[in-house]
């Protein structure tokens, strides 16, 4: 009888040691907004954050991987820049994780390119050049839905390479992203971009399995404690790559190309003037 008392007991452990422990892409020790925000999130209902890929690896993990480890229960959430099919195939957490700066995307360009937009004035005249993107990337068909030529490969670490050898002309990047990224190749002649600044609306979000939507319903509810609490507005402002960005993306002085973005789903929370930062305003 204690036997079975005891193998119970341990069972019903690890039922509930499982059920307090969320799965997510990424480094243990990596700073990044995304991690950051979850870990806040996940301790305010007492959850421990798991990473399960290995530490070799988790810097190139392709989206596709991902998505298929959330369906096969490798993993709980991820993060991505929405569009109407992930958030069919998903369930949204309906909070922009960097406020909108992901739709601000200034581009990576070769140094000796670093004029190459000075005289810019039109989206047709910017379409003469060829962007490059992931291939299953959202934005991919936002460029291309606005009539701008794109390169696409399946691998984020190839673009870099691809771009210094000529095959296209910019790597347009989140707001947040060029600074960092362009040290972290430091080897190849890349800079950024001085006085080109392309916009439009891009929310990303924290998606769950359709199979979790208790989850789903737990990190909604915490996310907005936090941003009542002004907790999520500290840890974006707290964020490196947002201070960097700040600081440096002088956009008051970039030619600003806005573009439309169709594949928005209607329950986008364009009306919650809160989520969004506008850096222009600085508000």
């Amino acid at each position: 009888m204690k036997l079975i008392s005891g193998l119970l007991l341990s069972f019903f452990m690890s039922v509930y040691l499982h059920a307090q422990t969320v799965s997510i892409p990424g480094k243990p020790t990596e700073d990044k907004l995304p991690i950051n925000m979850l870990k806040a999130a996940l301790k305010h209902i007492n959850i421990n954050v798991h990473f399960p890929y290995q530490v070799s690896e988790s810097g190139d993990i392709s989206f596709t991987r991902i998505t298929q480890d959330i369906n096969n229960g490798q993993l709980d959430v991820f993060w991505s820049m929405t569009s109407k099919e992930i958030e069919h195939d998903f369930i949204p957490i309906y909070i922009p994780i960097y406020r909108g700066l992901l739709g601000m995307r200034i581009p990576i360009v070769k140094q000796k390119n670093q004029n190459l937009f000075s005289n810019i004035e039109s989206l047709s005249q910017l379409a003469k050049f060829k962007a490059g993107s992931g291939t299953f990337w959202p934005d991919t068909e936002i460029m291309k839905s606005n009539g701008l030529q794109v390169v696409t490969t399946l691998k984020y670490q190839n673009l870099f390479p691809m771009l210094e050898g000529g095959r296209f002309d910019y790597f347009p990047r989140g707001l947040h992203e060029p600074w960092q990224e362009i040290i972290n190749v430091s080897e190849l002649d890349l800079t950024v971009e001085k006085n080109l600044l392309i916009r439009y609306t891009a929310p990303n979000y924290f998606f769950v399995s359709k199979n979790n939507e208790k989850l789903a319903q737990r990190l909604k509810g915490v996310f907005d404690s936090m941003i009542e609490s002004g907790e999520f507005s500290q840890l974006f402002f707290a964020d490196s790559e947002v201070q960097n960005a700040l600081s440096k993306a002088n956009i008051k002085h970039r030619k600003i190309f806005d573009i439309k973005n169709p594949h928005l789903s209607a329950a986008t929370p364009l009306n919650r003037k809160e989520l969004w930062f506008d850096p222009i305003r600085g508000q």
